[in-house]
């Protein structure tokens, strides 16, 4: 296998984790959702900060990042999740970029919503167990 093919070979980890009784997956970010979580974030925070009504100054960039830092984006938790959540084989169950996705995942009760996070943020949520199979 030539070395190209032996890089495009490790995928995002997968892991497994457990709330309220049931098995769930989460995958960690692909060098493309680090890309748009650095590149796309700034647009997206441009958009919604145009939809709000907020002229942003696009000639000072200190004071368009201030600006932007105080944009309110309604979806960003779910955005995360969304970003994340997967099924055993690392495909996403949501995408982040659907509007009725956010909804439905922003409505979820907020102790499963606790528990993704913390198992996001690398904590140690109940019953975490990891995919082997994945590496």
């Amino acid at each position: 296998m030539d070395l190209r093919n032996k890089l495009l070979q490790h995928k995002p980890k997968v892991t497994e984790i457990e709330i309220l009784g049931e098995k769930y997956y989460v995958r960690a970010l692909s060098v493309g959702d680090v890309n748009r979580g650095l590149f796309g974030q700034h647009k997206l925070l441009c958009d919604i900060a145009k939809a709000q009504g907020i002229d942003l100054d696009y000639d000072d960039p200190d004071e368009l990042g201030k600006q932007l830092g105080k944009v309110y984006d309604p979806y960003r938790l779910a955005r995360n999740l969304a970003l994340r959540l997967c099924d055993k084989d690392g495909n996403l169950l949501f995408d982040f970029e659907n509007e009725d996705d956010l909804k439905a995942l922003s409505s979820l009760d907020n102790e499963v919503s606790e528990e993704l996070s913390r198992a996001l943020m690398g904590g140690e949520p109940k019953n975490l167990m990891t995919d082997a199979s994945s590496k």
